[in-house]
């Protein structure tokens, strides 16, 4: 075999390993991606019953997951595409549950659902997904702390527009020592849920408001 054959066979050889390479690397990360998605999806399914009141506590998933309706603009909880969120009904309590985006944390974006009852009051705020720094932004986490917790029971009108901050900038909210961006998001967040769900037509939520007013 003379020298130029030799580089021809050396390239192609380099060539086909090199592709072969670039398609399993990008058949792993579809695969990875795929798996964190539905990871991801579950974790907030098991979230959902997280936010709700005690007097649906004890409510099946399943059923939880039968309320899902398309959310009216989206856009306006941080999301950019179509999504849904989810109406739970009692005899007595009717609830929604927002899923907002908000891309003021730390280290990108933070996902939460929010549960907002009949009475406009938040019955829970939980966070499914973040990037924030262990140790500092990850005290939104229930596990981590009960700091999320404080929004519950509050209204939209329960704060002055100006108390939807944290204490720093005078605000309502504890910050965490030595991280303040973190939870300004999420106070952030909260607030824009409960301003969209004062303004916008939503299952369990707005339509009990039309069925009181129009009963007296």
């Amino acid at each position: 075999m003379n020298l130029h054959a030799a580089i021809k066979q050396g390239a192609l050889a380099l060539g086909a390993f090199a592709l072969v390479t670039a398609g399993s690397v990008g058949l792993i990360r579809a695969l990875t991606a795929e798996r964190i998605a539905t990871n991801v999806q579950v974790y907030q399914h098991q979230q959902l019953r997280e936010v709700l009141p005690p007097a649906l506590a004890d409510v099946p998933l399943p059923r939880i997951l039968e309320g899902a309706f398309p959310l009216p603009e989206p856009q306006a909880l941080g999301h950019r595409a179509p999504t849904q969120g989810w109406s739970v009904r009692s005899a007595d309590k009717n609830v929604v549950i927002l899923p907002v985006v908000t891309r003021e944390g730390y280290s990108g974006e933070i996902r939460l659902l929010v549960g907002i009852d009949d009475q406009q009051r938040i019955s829970g705020v939980r966070v499914t997904a973040h990037q924030e720094t262990p140790g500092l932004g990850d005290n939104i986490e229930r596990r981590r702390s009960d700091w999320i917790t404080t929004f519950n029971g509050l209204r939209l009108e329960s704060l002055p527009t100006s108390g939807w901050a944290v204490k720093k900038e005078g605000g309502e909210f504890e910050a965490f020592t030595g991280a303040t961006i973190t939870p300004r998001a999420i106070v952030n967040a909260v607030h824009q849920a409960l301003r969209y769900a004062d303004r916008t037509p939503l299952p369990g939520v707005s339509d009990r408001e039309d069925v009181e007013e129009s009963a007296l």
